[in-house]
């Protein structure tokens, strides 16, 4: 039989098209999957882990986090607790400004539980999930735990970027007021991703806050009004307008603290491994590191963090594996305050089995 040519082109654009569909749908359903999210979430860590702690050196990285100071670490662990103190508070301004009113204790529980259940949920978010059908469950408010979980997060996002931001214009200000200077010396590309990042987050949000850029979006570009729509989009829009201006001012106010408590739990970090890293550079790294903690592309961050700590610290002098050593051990403070929120919920589980026998035992 003979084949024009027109028709093999033509039969081979339609087997090419048919591919890409297929590859299309197999890629959809593989990511649509949590089960397999979470496989490669954590081959990713693996690899990234892999790679880059062979770059830096096994023995470094064990002989430093080995000869850690645990008084300044226990000091950390410390400021940590606190600082979920003051995260719980910022939660439970939230809350109140909703009509939701859980007590400021129960709280306190459900973050030290986010955490544990953090240790074993592949993305950032796991705790924050666990977080809301808890509350859930217990106030029957789904709409606003997630709501307050959402803004909850934006708002300590803006006050590390807050201070980011103070500390850069400080630094870039000093010698006209005739002080002595920290001379930051950070790369040029360093310098412009902390100033982007700084003012990104606080000014998208008042953009979105305060304007509609959304719609303005996507009567503009057609293509993205699909993406625009998007449910978990549209919720996260109506978060940020739920909320009064004192309420987020008073939360805004409870940020800075909990920034500034966690610039010194980093630095106690770094004391505590004997890496010398000036006290000012914390202010600027925090923000970068909080949102890479965000992303949900590895397991927990880990791999994605101990590179962003290499981007960070190393053109500032430091050395490859201090720098994955003090991530590593921030990473182990999270999991030893996990680990306090599972024995919380194990105990909580006992007296609740001893509070059942002991019913029925009365019933009997």
């Amino acid at each position: 039989m003979l084949q024009f040519p027109f028709m093999v082109s033509k039969s081979s654009q339609v087997l090419n098209r048919a591919s890409s569909t297929n590859w299309r749908s197999f890629l959809r359903a593989i990511f649509k999957s949590k089960k397999t999210r979470g496989i490669l979430q954590l081959l990713l860590s693996l690899a990234l882990l892999a790679w880059l702690v062979n770059r830096a050196g096994l023995d470094s990285i064990i002989s430093t986090l080995a000869d850690i100071d645990w008084r300044w670490y226990l000091f950390a662990f410390l400021l940590f607790l606190s600082n979920l103190l003051l995260r719980s508070y910022r939660w439970y301004l939230l809350l109140n400004a909703l009509d939701d009113h859980p007590s400021f204790r129960q709280l306190v529980y459900l973050y030290l539980l986010g955490f544990f259940f953090n240790n074993f949920i592949p993305s950032g978010f796991g705790g924050d999930v666990v977080k809301v059908l808890s509350l859930r469950q217990e106030h029957g408010r789904g709409a606003e735990a997630l709501s307050s979980v959402i803004m909850d997060r934006l708002t300590g996002l803006i006050g590390s970027s807050l201070i980011a931001l103070i500390t850069l214009t400080w630094n870039h200000f000093q010698p006209w007021l005739g002080q002595a200077t920290n001379d930051l010396t950070l790369p040029s590309a360093l310098t412009a991703s902390i100033a982007m990042i700084s003012l990104g987050v606080p000014l998208g949000f008042m953009l979105v806050r305060w304007t509609d850029p959304i719609g303005w979006l996507a009567s503009r570009v057609p293509f993205l009004r699909r993406l625009i729509v998007h449910a978990k989009l549209q919720r996260l829009l109506e978060t940020i307008h739920r909320y009064p201006l004192p309420t987020l001012l008073r939360a805004l106010l409870t940020s800075i603290p909990f920034t500034l408590s966690l610039i010194v739990t980093q630095y106690s970090i770094a004391r505590a491994l004997s890496v010398d890293v000036p006290f000012h550079l914390f202010p600027l790294f925090v923000p970068i590191i909080s949102i890479i903690n965000l992303l949900p592309l590895s397991f927990n961050g880990l791999g994605m963090r101990e590179g962003v700590y290499q981007f960070l610290f190393v053109p500032m002098g430091i050395s490859s594996a201090s720098a994955i050593a003090m991530s590593l051990a921030f990473y182990f403070l999270r999991v030893g305050t996990g680990l306090l929120g599972g024995l919380l919920l194990a105990i909580k589980n006992i007296n609740s089995l001893i509070r059942t026998a002991r019913t029925n035992q009365m019933e009997l």
